[in-house]
């Protein structure tokens, strides 16, 4: 039902085709995204819900 009613409008004049692409790249050291040296998986002492 959708490529129909996408072929109408389209051979209707009605759509405007834009296509944007962002081919961004975000790269952290792993030790900016909170992770512990030696890969300790415990949770900080001051974060929420910490015993």
């Amino acid at each position: 039902m959708l490529r129909a009613a996408q072929a109408r409008a389209d051979a209707a004049g009605e759509i405007d085709w834009v296509v944007s692409v962002d081919s961004t790249v975000v790269r952290a050291h792993q030790h900016a995204v909170g992770a512990r040296k030696g890969g300790s998986a415990s949770p900080h002492s001051d974060a929420p819900g910490a015993a």
